[in-house]
């Protein structure tokens, strides 16, 4: 490789047009790796770009598609690696189990759950040794919600994803973890607040979360989640799954400010 065309290491990042997503790829950008950010909204990663600190190249695609994923590796191209991948998209419609359909079922499945297979077995060529593949989390993978039925299942089934790829991957020395983030004040809890407490029972609660200052902001949770995929060793990283709120890594990353708002 020549001095004119260096290696670059790429941080791939979804669901980068708000939220975690966004916070953590002007986070990384930080770093020395050009930030992929992924998104379906290509005005909302242009906001995203405008706020980074280091180079952030986007990425218009619905990645619950083939071809959305296809555009993911277009712009990676030759000559490069992933040395991380984070896995940030998310939908979480508000509906009763009697409203689902299987169109609307298999919609929700594609982004939160074979996106994050197939755009990760679609990377394998760029994850080389040394990277480090990071699924963003949910309590709602092992607790019920009315009104958020394919949700939880798509987190439920997200979580053993991880910890089977973990399994799979650990040879070619690719680290995989999840970390559980809530609760975080982004637009999809913001939509949760607003939701019919009869179909959705647990706006009450996140509304409660809300006025008392008890939700973490998303820039909080980006450097949470920056500790983890920079400082800790792979040993630590792929031993567990993560939460935000245990208070043993605070320390680290944290320091003495405050975990919520």
């Amino acid at each position: 490789m020549t001095r004119d065309n260096p290696l670059k290491d790429f941080a791939v990042v979804t669901g980068a047009g708000s939220g975690i997503g966004r916070a953590l790829a002007i986070e990384l950008s930080k770093e020395p790796v050009v930030v992929l950010a992924v998104g379906r909204r290509e005005g909302s990663l242009l906001e995203t770009t405008n706020l980074a600190f280091g180079e952030v190249r986007i990425v218009s695609a619905d990645i619950g598609l083939e071809t959305g994923r296809a555009k993911v590796l277009d712009a990676l191209g030759e000559g490069s690696r992933v040395k991380y991948l984070i896995h940030g998209a998310g939908v979480c419609p508000i509906e009763r189990v009697t409203d689902i359909t299987s169109e609307s079922w298999q919609k929700i499945m594609a982004t939160n759950v074979d996106a994050r297979l197939f755009l990760t077995l679609n990377l394998l060529p760029w994850l080389q040794k040394g990277s480090r593949v990071l699924f963003v989390g949910s309590n709602s993978a092992s607790k019920s919600r009315k009104g958020s039925t394919a949700y939880c299942v798509s987190k439920a089934a997200s979580f053993m994803l991880h910890e089977c790829l973990k399994l799979e991957l650990s040879k070619d020395g690719i680290y995989v973890t999840s970390a559980i983030p809530s609760p975080v004040n982004t637009p999809m809890v913001a939509a949760q607040i607003r939701a019919d407490s009869e179909i959705y029972p647990d706006s009450v609660a996140y509304r409660r979360l809300r006025e008392n200052g008890q939700l973490i902001s998303p820039v909080t949770v980006a450097k949470f989640f920056r500790w983890l995929l920079t400082e800790v060793t792979v040993e630590e990283y792929s031993g567990k799954q993560w939460n935000i709120q245990d208070k043993s890594h605070h320390r680290y990353w944290l320091g003495d400010e405050e975990l919520f708002e």
